[in-house]
């Protein structure tokens, strides 16, 4: 590789990094521990869950179409509004579900109005960063989420005088939002569709339906912890998991780096080739999962002080969980360049099974370090698996 675009490769990473430190700290140093102090363990736990819902579908829809047109492009001289119109409509169907999901944590109609609006921005905003990935424009990438970190601070200003804590998310997302339509060119012909929208829309959902396995897997332990075990159950094990899913968060900049590069040219991967990004991903990976193991306590009792006693004896195993989902996620979008979406659509649904099977079989009596166990198990299982599929798809190339 020349040094030159080592070099640029370098300084993209940086930018990619950067914005994800802005936005990420501001929501983990500032705004949700704030409003953990402010509305009690339980409330909190009423708004972790409903981020949850929307947490799962905004990368499963924005960010898995995102991805999905960096890959066609390849391929297909796709148009602005494929994707915009297949935004609006899985965007439909995700906040009908969401809304009757949690029917019983709202308390006013305005709570499902605002719901509804913060998901759609945030599946546009997931979406957006695909403006700068296609033209490898990162330092209009990190302004993009240093937009969005800044619109949650001052949304958080707002909620101080409001009350109302769905202003943080709605401005932070607004913002971002507004950066790209200004500035950018993707909302441009909003509406325009090329001819292959079919083969885009057949692509992109089965892409969305893999993406929407794993975002439910990834924020599963909020869903079933607020209804078998209530509302303090899940801030309990977001403050344990903070650190890790934090760390979950950075590899994302990181994978956007990795295929933007990879489907840039028409490369296929061999098997040593996978097999080195595997011993890379388990090297920073034991990296991290040293620090997490340093820093989860210190972190705990520095920003939730009462609950570090409760969380202190599932510490070790949740951080472990946390950094397999990592690795995960990061060898993922590596096997997502040369192999079909199908097969790890399967793979998905087969590791959302057993994440079920395994935590109702834990069941409420086992507590919180029975459920722990029971998803440390289920992400071992999937990082066994996802490795062997890559090696299998990597195999066809030759060396």
């Amino acid at each position: 590789m020349q040094v030159g675009k080592q070099k640029t490769i370098a300084v993209n990473t940086v930018y990619t990094i950067g914005g994800a430190l802005v936005l990420n700290g501001i929501l983990q140093l500032l705004v949700y521990p704030r409003l953990a102090a402010e509305l009690g363990a339980k409330d909190n736990g009423t708004v972790l869950y409903i981020m949850a819902l929307v947490n799962i579908l905004g990368p499963s829809i924005g960010q898995a179409l995102n991805n999905s047109r960096l890959v066609l492009r390849r391929d297909m001289p796709v148009k602005n509004g494929d994707y915009n119109i297949l935004i609006l409509a899985l965007s439909a169907v995700g906040i009908a579900v969401s809304l009757i999901v949690t029917a019983s944590s709202q308390s006013a109609v305005w709570g499902f109005v605002l719901t509804g609006i913060l998901i759609l921005l945030t599946n546009f905003r997931y979406y957006g960063d695909v403006e700068y990935r296609l033209s490898l424009d990162y330092r209009s990438y990190f302004i993009y989420y240093a937009l969005c970190g800044a619109g949650y601070a001052a949304g958080y200003a707002v909620f101080r005088f409001t009350g109302n804590w769905f202003v943080i998310f709605l401005i932070g997302e607004a913002a971002a939002l507004a950066f790209v339509w200004l500035k950018g060119s993707i909302f441009k012909d909003f509406f325009g569709r090329s001819e292959v929208f079919g083969a885009v829309a057949a692509k992109g959902s089965l892409l969305v339906l893999s993406y929407l396995v794993t975002n439910l897997t990834l924020n599963y332990d909020r869903l079933f912890l607020k209804n078998v075990m209530g509302g303090e159950a899940v801030t309990q094990y977001y403050v344990a998991s903070l650190i890790g899913k934090t760390l979950v968060l950075f590899i994302a900049p990181i994978n956007t780096i990795l295929i933007s590069y990879l489907t840039k040219d028409k490369v296929r991967l061999t098997r040593t080739t996978f097999l080195k990004y595997v011993m890379a991903g388990l090297g920073v990976s034991a990296v991290f999962f040293l620090l997490c193991q340093v820093g989860t306590p210190i972190f705990v009792k520095l920003f939730y002080p009462p609950l570090y006693e409760d969380v202190r004896p599932i510490l070790t195993v949740v951080n472990l969980t946390q950094i397999l989902a990592l690795l995960s996620a990061y060898l993922f979008i590596v096997v997502l360049t040369f192999s079909g979406a199908h097969w790890q659509l399967l793979l998905q649904g087969i590791h959302m099974g057993v994440v079920v099977l395994l935590t109702f079989l834990s069941g409420k009596a086992g507590g919180m370090m029975g459920f722990s166990r029971a998803m440390l198990i289920a992400n071992a299982l999937r990082i066994a698996a996802v490795i062997l599929m890559g090696l299998y798809f990597a195999g066809r190339n030759k060396e």
